[in-house]
This record gives C-alpha cells, structure tokens and sequence, in this order.
C-alpha cells in the first residue's frame, strides 16, 4: 500500500476549507467524500485513495480563483505548493520540463511566424516556424504537449 500523503498543519487547514467549500458546492451524495478528505486534511495525511479528489479540488481551486476566495493568496500558495507535489502536479512539471527541452533546441535561431489559434475553449495550439522548422504545441487544462516537429517548413 502506499504511503499516505503528508501534508503540514497550515497545508492540512488549506485544503480542508477547500474542500468544505467544494462539499458545500456539490450535490449531498458526492460531498461525502470531499468532507473525508477535509477531515485528513486536518489530520496532516491524505489516505493514497483520496489523492483523486485531492487532485480535483486543488486544480478546481487554483483554476478557478476560488483558493484567494477562500483563503487569500496564503491559501492559493499552499494549495499550489500541495499541488506541484501529486502525481497530477509532478506529471505537469514533467510535460512542461520536456516542452522546454525541445523548444532549447531552437535558441538563438530566427523566429520566422508565431500564431495560436483556438481549438476550441480551453484548448489552443501554438505554432512556431524557426529557421526551416516548425513546431506545434498544444497548450489545454490538462497539459501542454509538442504535437510535432518538422522540418521544411
């Protein structure tokens, strides 16, 4: 089994608010869960099972400015700090590690275009023409991905 994950008592008050605050907002029978999560919260370790709805309220929160809402931005910084430590945060940090690796390759080479364009809400491509090169990256709320590489362009 895995290990609980820890949070520190101004963390643990963070996302227990949070969480009450997304309990109080959602139907009665799926608030359930988010109650047991405020109530580990406050205990200072999250079970390895709750880690979804964790996850959930935190990007819920950052995304939608309800975590300076709650708490002012003390509270948006705990929750962003807690969020860049789950496997959702720490998967995030790794799409945008291997985004800038690509994108290093093209440093000090002439930008020839730069447009993005709006797949649909909330999901937009970015593409970029660099010295006989293009690259297209997709920028959405889960992510951001190079979607390709060419040359000739």
């Amino acid at each position: 089994m895995t290990a609980p994950f820890a949070l520190n008592a101004d963390e643990g008050l963070a996302v227990a608010e949070t969480a009450v605050a997304f309990a109080a907002a959602v139907p009665a029978d799926r608030g359930l869960i988010y109650r047991e999560l405020a109530a580990q919260a406050v205990d200072g370790e999250v079970e390895y099972d709750l880690l979804p709805a964790l996850e959930r309220v935190l990007v819920l929160a950052l995304e939608t400015g309800k975590a300076r809402e709650i708490g002012k931005a003390e509270t948006e910084r705990h929750l962003l700090s807690i969020f860049r430590r789950t496997p959702g945060g720490k998967a995030l940090s790794q799409e945008t590690a291997d985004v800038n690796k690509v994108l290093a390759q093209f440093q000090g080479k002439e930008l020839t275009s730069a447009r993005i364009s709006a797949r649909m809400p909330g999901k937009y491509q970015l593409d970029l023409s660099v010295d006989g090169f293009s690259i297209a990256i997709t920028l959405e709320p889960g992510g951001l991905e190079v979607r390709s590489v060419e040359a000739g362009a």
